[in-house]
């Protein structure tokens, strides 16, 4: 029996032989590229992420050496603001002399019977606060060091910042503290329109050193409502001349509207003493509030001001 030649059947062999060729060949780029392709995609998105973090650390950086550039130029500021303060002052003088209270224009040896002192120790006033000012004591043993220390910590009025409220100008009677930043608050004898400041130190012929770099320099005057009065009135900044005279008078660059009987007073540097700074003696003047009792030596208050 004689079988005769289909093409029909050849090709379609043919055509199922190719199209299983190419349904293998897609399965198989199919499960590589789900194997292999997530990979090389994650590669790239690794490699942009790294890009990023990278671009932000610089960015972070430049701000980081901004801010300090900005601390330190904040800082040189505040350490320049006193001086401007102080210079200022001294222009405002000699712009206007006719209305200001020259220190020339009062006796020093009799300084005390000329203008009113409403931070006199022995009519009344007192230093309650000293803040952290450390003072300056020559321990000739451990003993005095250890009373000294006890007394620091037990005794809140300041005997030793005392000092400078009290009559008598003599070498070494001075309230010496470490360094030349310093501050103490005194308690006036009452309330008091404060008008004006004296600062005092002893002149340079009679220093056993036959120098005053111990003097202070740069001081600031605020009154305070109470002890830790976190507002306190600006009276001003001034400088004490140590090429002027022992008591240098200085009015208020900024008078207040009403009395304070709490003061103090900030030093901020000396003339070139780096070990300690001596201050003699501190005067406050100006008008007893209408009204005001002033205060026994003694009394227990509650360090508010008694204003009217």
């Amino acid at each position: 029996m004689e079988y005769e030649y289909e093409p029909e059947g050849c090709f379609r062999n043919v055509f199922r032989s190719f199209v299983f060729v190419v349904l293998t060949l897609l399965l198989g780029m199919q499960v590589y590229m789900y194997f292999v392709g997530p990979q090389e995609t994650l590669e790239g998105d690794f490699t942009d992420i790294k890009y990023v973090v990278m671009q932000l650390t610089h960015g972070l950086s430049e701000v980081n050496r901004k801010h300090e550039r900005l601390q330190n130029e904040m800082a040189r500021i505040s350490t320049a603001l006193p001086a401007v303060a102080a210079a200022a002052g001294r222009a405002r003088d000699a712009l206007e002399p006719s209305q200001r209270i020259s220190s020339g224009s009062f006796d020093v040896q009799d300084y005390d019977r000329q203008m009113a002192d409403f931070a006199l120790q022995t009519a009344g006033a007192r230093v309650i606060d000293t803040g952290d000012t450390i003072e300056h004591i020559i321990y000739e043993s451990s003993v005095g060091w250890v009373l000294h220390v006890l007394t620091s910590l037990l005794c809140r009025e300041c005997l030793g910042a005392n000092a400078i409220i009290t009559p008598g100008t003599l070498p070494g009677e001075c309230w010496a503290f470490k360094g030349s930043r310093g501050e103490a608050t005194i308690k006036l004898l009452g309330t008091v329109l404060v008008t004006g400041v004296s600062l005092e130190h002893i002149p340079p012929h009679i220093s056993p050193t036959r120098e005053i770099s111990s003097a202070p320099r740069l001081f600031q005057i605020e009154g305070l409502e109470y002890r830790s009065d976190p507002y306190p009135h600006d009276f001003g900044t001034f400088e004490y001349d140590r090429d002027g005279k022992p008591i240098q008078y200085f009015d208020v660059m900024h008078p207040a509207q009403k009395g304070y009987d709490l003061i103090r007073v900030k030093i901020y540097s000396n003339w070139g003493n780096s070990v300690y700074t001596c201050v003699y003696r501190v005067r406050i003047h100006g008008d007893l509030v209408t009204g005001s009792t002033p205060h026994k030596t003694g009394r227990d208050d509650d360090l508010f001001i008694e204003n009217e």
